[in-house]
């Protein structure tokens, strides 16, 4: 069924890819098993180190399932989405995932998740954010579970459970980089406070605010985390067609922000100002190079 092992790539994902597709093409259904270890190394033609650590790669991102034993070996596994997901991000922590990569990625979804948010949210979904928001903010891993939290929470409001899950994923890698960083309780700090913002947002049920202060929010905090490891952050621009301004019925801007009403931005030429609801948030957004 499998060829010798590419030599021109890593030996093991070339292994890793050739079980891959022969399950997702259903040359392989869940149940069946594999050959044994000694006929693998064969078809391959690889070493049986080499062959065990494709294994346990497969193994790791839900795949396969190797049992012990007389009656064991390599089985295809019977997985669903959950188990997918969750496996998803074990696989990615054997590849190196920027927090570029993961800014963009939550700029395209978690503002629209916002949006949508504003217009279902309820008197209990408030409370259950305004609750998630004041709880005590000290260094440590807690305080990155209970920040991620406030954007689970937002997720599961869209009542879209494979939206929900590659949120859930998302946040899986976002914590495990943001406590291995030990970032500074100034950071929670901004969190805290765009996140109230994000909230007044929903109060107000304006959906286009809300959208836009996720993507501020978004975009800071990939900002932060990249300055403090030194690499380079997401610029939102790269998506845009045009610097010229955008119809903020329509799009994100990259100039706009949801700010207080004692913001200095609200004050700058260029301005275009609209009130958030009845709030004392102001949506703001600047012609670039204003």
């Amino acid at each position: 069924m499998f060829n010798n092992a590419n030599k021109s790539e890593k030996v093991s994902d070339n292994i890793i890819a050739q079980i891959r597709d022969a399950i997702l093409s259903g040359k392989l259904k869940p149940g069946d098993r594999l050959a044994s270890e000694k006929e693998l190394i064969e078809q391959f033609g690889v070493s049986k180190a080499t062959m065990r650590e494709a294994l346990r790669v497969l193994e790791v991102i839900g795949l396969l399932e190797i049992r012990k034993g007389i009656a064991g070996g390599a089985f295809v596994a019977e997985v669903d989405m959950r188990t997918t997901l969750h496996a998803i991000v074990n696989f990615l922590h054997f590849r190196t995932v920027s927090i570029r990569e993961i800014t963009m990625l939550r700029y395209l979804i978690e503002p629209s998740v916002a949006q949508l948010a504003a217009t279902r949210r309820t008197d209990r979904d408030i409370e259950k954010l305004e609750q998630v928001i004041g709880e005590t903010i000290a260094p440590g891993d807690t305080e990155v579970s209970k920040e991620i939290s406030f954007h689970r929470y937002l997720a599961r409001m869209t009542e879209n459970t494979i939206l929900t899950l590659t949120i859930d994923m998302i946040d899986n890698l976002l914590k495990s980089m943001k406590t291995k960083i030990g970032l500074p309780p100034d950071f929670y700090g901004h969190v805290r406070d765009a996140h109230n913002i994000i909230l007044e947002c929903l109060i107000q049920q304006d959906g286009l605010a809300a959208k836009i202060a996720m993507a501020s929010d978004v975009v800071g905090v990939g900002k932060y985390l990249c300055g403090f490891i030194n690499t380079p952050p997401f610029d939102p621009s790269v998506l845009q067609t045009s610097r010229s301004l955008i119809d903020v019925q329509l799009d994100i801007n990259p100039e706009a922000r949801v700010v207080t009403k004692d913001d200095p931005l609200l004050q700058e030429r260029g301005a275009i100002v609209k009130r958030v609801g009845s709030s004392e948030l102001y949506l703001v957004v600047k012609e670039s190079g204003v």
